[in-house]
């Protein structure tokens, strides 16, 4: 009968880890402190500080797991393993607070990568100064999939069961307690007790005491056989089926079946690993044809992937997501390259490989950073020679206004003034940090959503002007009344003003010309459909923080039309407003 550990031995399991992983351990103490004073800030003034620490700590905690190992297995000294860990974590750092005041998409793209790029390199740090053993290898990494599969179910259980007594006790006893603190334990277990857990279940690589020997559960054999390789079946059928649609119909391939492709393949040899130490066995048939044609079935399916990425490359340029489809792609032509050519292949060249392409991708010319911004300014610069003296398709725009978009999320809207031939200029001296529709229409063009669709010939057509209250004050010198005219709803304000003696009543009607003002018995004629079809700010998809406005006099009276929003289908190039609000001023001649 299994009995529960004690006190002293969980203390001692955890002291015990703590002095294997000194570094590890504050590490992950500084980044659950970090994470702490995160959620407790003013969010009005947010620091991106804590989160560029904890950031760091993260990064930081993975590589010295990896130094850790690498140094135990090479027998070095405490002295050396200390010294390196720390030198090479300062660029790590360096790294992170690198970043824009505003943590960008982009700049959390090169974070994912360079963090899965340290936790590729546990996979295999431990085996680099020693002889590599198939089996030993395949055992570690077993052992540390588990340890964080494990590690990740115990935190679940404990966050959920303190939550759930702190939550009994604020309902049960009336214990205020600060809303934060489900914040708190969250990260307490999930960077202390998570992180020294897992830890303590991490093995050694050259270990006489304990030696890795393999040990393959029944559990992921069945899980393997019975639940992933069918899975992965059906995926490859439908992709040859899709390949073989391709040929046939000489159709271009779909965008994301690259993407398709890609976790297929990654899962497939995920897979592969997984039977890897059974797959020859007798008994395990399906097994072993996995293991033998897989990289040959991969072959066709790569071709399809490099023809969709390059395809998209091409007309579309660089993005970091293109990059790394493409980047992927040629690092799994490599894989099966190897995988089919040598004659006893090593499945450590996989994480080894992937690590490397990963630290390929980070830093230098070569980097998806400096490849996609590159290519879409030199878009962004063809597309604006190309349009002098031209005006460009809807299809164009829609382009344009995705290059603006992304160079102005991911770096700064200063990085397009070289190219833009001082277009931009006037704009960037009103505003360092303005949006991409204010952007294109300094360009000269409209900003076109990746959701929009072209307009057709019966369309509609938007128009709202952003008016702030806040700030903007309104001159109305020269005027002595306001109201608000709505095409569907009739003004009618009977005796409702009195200025000098007189009472002044105002009613409206809606007609085929516009509206038909009537203050007293005097008749105005607003001719407001005419002018909205002369006007060409009136546009399909407008909205602008200019007002447009519409002047008429009488003998009596001087009218301000001042357009709020305007909206309705447009037929043979015509607009017919179907709904519109208009803020009237009229003044009294004397």
């Amino acid at each position: 009968m299994s009995r529960l550990p004690s006190l002293q031995n969980v203390l001692n399991a955890a002291q015990k880890t703590i002095l294997r992983f000194p570094l590890e351990t504050i590490t992950a103490i500084c980044g659950t402190i970090f994470a702490v004073l995160n959620i407790r800030q003013d969010y009005s003034n947010h620091d991106e500080f804590y989160l560029k620490a904890i950031m760091s700590c993260s990064l930081c905690l993975v590589w010295f797991v990896s130094a850790s190992l690498f140094f135990a297995a090479k027998h070095k000294n405490n002295i050396i393993r200390f010294t390196v860990s720390i030198l090479v974590s300062v660029p790590l750092i360096a790294f992170v607070f690198n970043f824009g005041e505003r943590v960008s998409d982009a700049q959390w793209q090169q974070f994912f990568v360079l963090n899965l790029t340290l936790h590729l390199l546990v996979s295999f740090a431990g085996f680099i100064p020693r002889t590599y053993n198939q089996e030993e290898f395949w055992e570690f990494n077993k052992q540390l999939f588990i340890r964080i599969l494990t590690s990740g179910l115990y935190s679940i259980v404990l966050y959920t069961g303190l939550a759930l007594a702190i939550l009994a006790v604020d309902q049960l006893f009336k214990v205020e307690f600060d809303g934060k603190i489900y914040g708190y334990l969250f990260f307490v277990i999930a960077g202390v007790f998570n992180t020294i857990f897992f830890l303590s279940g991490v093995p050694e690589t050259n270990s006489k005491e304990f030696p890795l020997e393999l040990n393959y559960p029944k559990g992921l054999k069945n899980f393997t056989q019975f639940v992933l390789l069918p899975l992965i079946s059906i995926y490859l059928v439908i992709l040859i089926c899709y390949e073989a649609k391709i040929l046939v119909t000489l159709s271009l391939p779909v965008g994301w079946v690259s993407y398709l492709v890609l976790a297929f393949a990654i899962v497939g040899i995920l897979s592969f690993l997984l039977i890897h130490p059974i797959a020859n066995e007798s008994g395990n048939l399906w097994m072993r044809t996995f293991n033998r044609w897989f990289y040959f079935l991969l072959i066709p399916l790569l071709a399809l992937l490099f023809w969709a990425i390059l395809y998209r490359i091409n007309l579309y340029g660089f993005t970091h997501e293109r990059y790394y489809v493409l980047l992927l792609s040629i690092w799994l032509a490599v894989v099966v390259a190897y995988f089919l050519i040598a004659k006893h292949p090593k499945i450590k060249f996989i994480p080894i490989t992937m690590c490397i392409a990963g630290l390929f991708s980070i830093i230098g010319p070569q980097s998806a950073d400096s490849v996609s911004k590159y290519s879409q300014l030199s878009r962004f610069e063809n597309y604006l020679q190309k349009a002098q003296g031209k005006t460009l398709t809807f299809e164009e725009e829609k382009e344009l206004s995705s290059i603006v978009y992304f160079l102005q999320r991911n770096y700064s809207f200063e990085i397009m003034l070289p190219y833009a031939h001082k277009k931009l200029d006037a704009l960037y001296k009103k505003d360092k940090d303005p949006g991409s529709t204010k952007i294109m229409e300094s360009l000269g063009f409209q900003y076109r959503s990746e959701y929009e669709d072209k307009p057709k010939e019966n369309d509609y057509f938007n128009y709202y002007y952003y008016e702030n209250n806040n700030n903007v004050v309104d001159n109305i010198h020269g005027y002595d009344f306001i109201f608000i005219l709505n095409k569907n709803n009739a003004f009618d304000c009977n005796q409702c003003i009195t200025l000098n003696g007189t009472t002044y009543s105002i009613k409206s009607k809606t007609t085929n010309y516009g509206q038909e003002l009537q203050i007293n018995k005097d008749i105005i004629p607003l001719k407001i459909n005419d002018f909205i079809n002369a006007n060409s700010a009136f546009k399909r998809d407008y909205d602008s923080e200019n007002k447009i406005e519409q002047k008429i006099e009488t003998s009596k009276y001087i009218i301000l039309l001042n357009y709020l929003s305007v909206n309705g289908k447009i037929k043979n190039n015509k607009k017919d407003p179907a709904h519109y609000q208009i803020k009237v001023m009229a003044g009294i001649k004397k």
